[in-house]
Protein backbone atom coordinates (compact mmCIF):
# COMPACT_ATOMS: atom_id res chain seq x y z
CA UNK A 1 0.00 0.00 0.00
CA UNK A 2 1.41 3.49 -0.55
CA UNK A 3 1.95 5.77 2.27
CA UNK A 4 3.39 8.62 0.64
CA UNK A 5 6.31 10.00 -1.45
CA UNK A 6 6.45 9.40 -5.02
CA UNK A 7 3.13 7.59 -6.53
CA UNK A 8 3.55 4.18 -7.48
CA UNK A 9 3.93 3.67 -11.41
CA UNK A 10 0.16 2.48 -11.58
CA UNK A 11 -1.56 4.57 -10.09
CA UNK A 12 0.45 7.09 -11.77
CA UNK A 13 -0.47 6.07 -15.50
CA UNK A 14 -4.53 5.80 -13.41
CA UNK A 15 -4.17 9.38 -13.34
CA UNK A 16 -2.99 9.79 -16.65
CA UNK A 17 -5.80 7.80 -18.23
CA UNK A 18 -8.29 9.46 -16.07
CA UNK A 19 -6.54 12.88 -17.38
CA UNK A 20 -7.24 12.13 -20.81
CA UNK A 21 -10.93 11.24 -20.17
CA UNK A 22 -11.26 14.89 -18.54
CA UNK A 23 -9.47 16.46 -21.32
CA UNK A 24 -11.60 14.54 -23.90
CA UNK A 25 -14.43 16.33 -22.31
CA UNK A 26 -12.19 19.83 -21.71
CA UNK A 27 -12.20 19.84 -25.52
CA UNK A 28 -15.20 18.95 -26.53
CA UNK A 29 -17.00 21.51 -23.70
CA UNK A 30 -14.39 24.47 -24.94
CA UNK A 31 -12.38 23.75 -27.92
CA UNK A 32 -8.93 23.42 -28.62
CA UNK A 33 -7.76 27.26 -27.50
CA UNK A 34 -10.91 27.26 -24.80
CA UNK A 35 -8.96 24.45 -23.26
CA UNK A 36 -6.10 25.40 -20.83
CA UNK A 37 -3.67 23.42 -19.00
CA UNK A 38 -4.58 25.01 -16.00
CA UNK A 39 -8.11 23.54 -16.22
CA UNK A 40 -6.89 19.83 -16.97
CA UNK A 41 -4.88 20.13 -13.57
CA UNK A 42 -7.69 21.63 -11.30
CA UNK A 43 -10.25 18.98 -12.79
CA UNK A 44 -7.80 15.81 -12.97
CA UNK A 45 -5.18 16.15 -9.96
CA UNK A 46 -2.37 16.04 -12.60
CA UNK A 47 0.08 18.13 -12.28
CA UNK A 48 1.63 20.39 -14.69
CA UNK A 49 4.92 18.67 -14.42
CA UNK A 50 3.68 15.17 -15.45
CA UNK A 51 1.48 16.78 -18.22
CA UNK A 52 4.83 18.40 -19.75
CA UNK A 53 7.33 15.06 -18.96
CA UNK A 54 4.24 13.40 -20.75
CA UNK A 55 3.01 15.21 -23.49
CA UNK A 56 5.34 18.06 -23.31
CA UNK A 57 2.75 20.60 -24.26
CA UNK A 58 -1.36 21.18 -25.03
CA UNK A 59 -0.63 20.08 -28.36
CA UNK A 60 1.18 16.72 -27.41
CA UNK A 61 -1.72 16.03 -25.28
CA UNK A 62 -4.38 16.86 -27.92
CA UNK A 63 -2.72 14.78 -30.68
CA UNK A 64 -1.88 11.99 -28.01
CA UNK A 65 -5.78 11.91 -28.14
CA UNK A 66 -6.17 12.30 -32.02
CA UNK A 67 -3.63 9.09 -32.09
CA UNK A 68 -5.62 7.05 -29.45
CA UNK A 69 -8.69 7.60 -31.26
CA UNK A 70 -6.91 6.68 -35.08
CA UNK A 71 -5.60 3.48 -33.94
CA UNK A 72 -8.63 2.48 -31.86
CA UNK A 73 -10.88 3.39 -35.11
CA UNK A 74 -7.93 1.80 -37.86
CA UNK A 75 -8.22 -2.00 -35.44
CA UNK A 76 -11.72 -2.01 -35.38
CA UNK A 77 -12.46 -1.46 -39.14
CA UNK A 78 -9.71 -3.48 -40.08
CA UNK A 79 -11.07 -6.65 -37.94
CA UNK A 80 -14.17 -6.72 -40.12
CA UNK A 81 -13.91 -9.59 -41.64
CA UNK A 82 -14.76 -8.44 -45.61
CA UNK A 83 -16.48 -11.52 -47.85
CA UNK A 84 -17.08 -10.89 -51.45
CA UNK A 85 -19.77 -13.98 -50.70
CA UNK A 86 -21.92 -11.73 -48.68
CA UNK A 87 -21.40 -7.91 -49.44
CA UNK A 88 -24.38 -6.91 -47.71
CA UNK A 89 -23.45 -8.89 -44.73
CA UNK A 90 -19.66 -7.37 -44.88
CA UNK A 91 -20.95 -3.88 -44.98
CA UNK A 92 -23.68 -4.22 -42.31
CA UNK A 93 -20.84 -4.92 -39.92
CA UNK A 94 -18.51 -2.49 -41.32
CA UNK A 95 -21.09 -0.01 -40.63
CA UNK A 96 -21.50 -1.47 -36.91
CA UNK A 97 -17.88 -1.38 -36.12
CA UNK A 98 -17.23 2.40 -38.14
CA UNK A 99 -20.42 3.43 -35.84
CA UNK A 100 -19.12 2.00 -32.90
CA UNK A 101 -15.59 2.88 -33.14
CA UNK A 102 -15.36 6.27 -34.87
CA UNK A 103 -18.56 8.05 -34.43
CA UNK A 104 -20.78 7.16 -31.34
CA UNK A 105 -17.84 7.40 -29.12
CA UNK A 106 -16.91 10.79 -27.29
CA UNK A 107 -13.78 10.61 -28.59
CA UNK A 108 -14.28 10.63 -31.72
CA UNK A 109 -17.24 12.89 -31.42
CA UNK A 110 -14.53 15.64 -29.77
CA UNK A 111 -12.44 15.12 -32.56
CA UNK A 112 -14.59 15.44 -35.21
CA UNK A 113 -15.95 18.96 -33.24
CA UNK A 114 -12.89 20.63 -33.15
CA UNK A 115 -11.67 19.39 -36.60
CA UNK A 116 -14.19 21.62 -37.90
CA UNK A 117 -14.85 24.32 -35.35
CA UNK A 118 -11.12 25.15 -35.05
CA UNK A 119 -9.98 23.86 -38.86
CA UNK A 120 -8.36 27.34 -39.52
CA UNK A 121 -6.20 27.10 -36.26
CA UNK A 122 -5.86 23.57 -36.56
CA UNK A 123 -5.22 22.59 -40.05
CA UNK A 124 -3.02 19.95 -39.36
CA UNK A 125 -6.03 18.49 -36.87
CA UNK A 126 -8.12 17.84 -40.09
CA UNK A 127 -5.31 16.70 -42.59
CA UNK A 128 -4.44 14.28 -39.87
CA UNK A 129 -8.25 12.87 -39.50
CA UNK A 130 -8.23 12.62 -43.20
CA UNK A 131 -5.32 10.91 -43.79
CA UNK A 132 -5.94 8.41 -41.12
CA UNK A 133 -9.44 8.11 -42.92
CA UNK A 134 -7.53 7.23 -46.23
CA UNK A 135 -5.58 4.38 -44.72
CA UNK A 136 -8.15 3.13 -42.42
CA UNK A 137 -10.21 2.50 -45.64
CA UNK A 138 -7.11 0.60 -47.18
CA UNK A 139 -8.92 -2.76 -46.56
CA UNK A 140 -12.41 -1.86 -47.51
CA UNK A 141 -11.09 -0.28 -50.81
CA UNK A 142 -9.20 -3.56 -51.71
CA UNK A 143 -12.49 -4.74 -51.15
CA UNK A 144 -14.45 -2.84 -52.92
CA UNK A 145 -11.75 -3.35 -55.97
CA UNK A 146 -12.69 -7.23 -55.75
CA UNK A 147 -16.24 -6.50 -55.96
CA UNK A 148 -16.13 -4.21 -58.80
CA UNK A 149 -14.11 -6.89 -61.43
CA UNK A 150 -16.44 -9.50 -59.99
CA UNK A 151 -19.19 -7.08 -61.31
CA UNK A 152 -21.05 -6.78 -58.09
CA UNK A 153 -19.92 -3.07 -57.92
CA UNK A 154 -20.17 -0.76 -60.87
CA UNK A 155 -16.50 0.49 -61.76
CA UNK A 156 -15.47 3.56 -60.61
CA UNK A 157 -13.11 5.09 -57.54
CA UNK A 158 -12.98 2.68 -55.08
CA UNK A 159 -11.44 5.16 -52.66
CA UNK A 160 -14.53 7.21 -53.61
CA UNK A 161 -16.73 4.60 -52.53
CA UNK A 162 -15.55 4.27 -49.23
CA UNK A 163 -16.26 8.07 -48.38
CA UNK A 164 -19.57 7.47 -49.75
CA UNK A 165 -20.47 4.85 -47.46
CA UNK A 166 -18.62 6.82 -44.83
CA UNK A 167 -21.37 9.88 -45.70
CA UNK A 168 -24.48 7.48 -45.52
CA UNK A 169 -23.01 6.26 -41.67
CA UNK A 170 -22.35 10.07 -40.63
CA UNK A 171 -25.33 12.03 -42.79
CA UNK A 172 -22.32 14.33 -42.72
CA UNK A 173 -23.03 17.24 -40.47
CA UNK A 174 -25.94 15.41 -38.43
CA UNK A 175 -23.47 13.10 -36.53
CA UNK A 176 -22.25 16.44 -35.16
CA UNK A 177 -25.32 18.28 -33.98
CA UNK A 178 -28.44 15.73 -33.67
CA UNK A 179 -29.17 13.14 -31.04
CA UNK A 180 -27.04 10.87 -31.69
CA UNK A 181 -29.96 8.14 -31.20
CA UNK A 182 -30.32 8.17 -34.72
CA UNK A 183 -27.16 6.19 -34.95
CA UNK A 184 -28.66 3.19 -33.03
CA UNK A 185 -31.87 2.91 -35.19
CA UNK A 186 -32.98 -0.86 -35.61
CA UNK A 187 -32.18 -1.87 -38.82
CA UNK A 188 -30.11 1.35 -39.57
CA UNK A 189 -27.11 -0.42 -40.38
CA UNK A 190 -28.75 -3.17 -43.25
CA UNK A 191 -30.52 -0.46 -44.76
CA UNK A 192 -26.95 1.64 -45.58
CA UNK A 193 -25.34 -1.32 -46.44
CA UNK A 194 -28.34 -2.01 -49.03
CA UNK A 195 -28.90 1.36 -50.06
CA UNK A 196 -24.80 1.74 -51.17
CA UNK A 197 -25.07 -1.57 -52.93
CA UNK A 198 -28.23 -0.13 -54.84
CA UNK A 199 -26.92 2.65 -55.65
CA UNK A 200 -23.73 1.29 -56.40
CA UNK A 201 -24.91 -2.02 -58.70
Amino acid sequence: MWRGGRLPRAEVDQRIESLLDIAVEAFAEHGYAGTSLDRLVDRSGVSKTTIYRRFGTKEGLFQTLVQRSLDRTRQALWAVTLDERDPEGTLTRYVEAYTRAAVDGALGQMLLQVAVAERRTLPQLARSLLDNAVAGFEPLVAYFEVLMAAGLMRQGDPLEAAFDLQALITHGFRVMVDDRRFLHREGRSVRIAQSFLKGRA
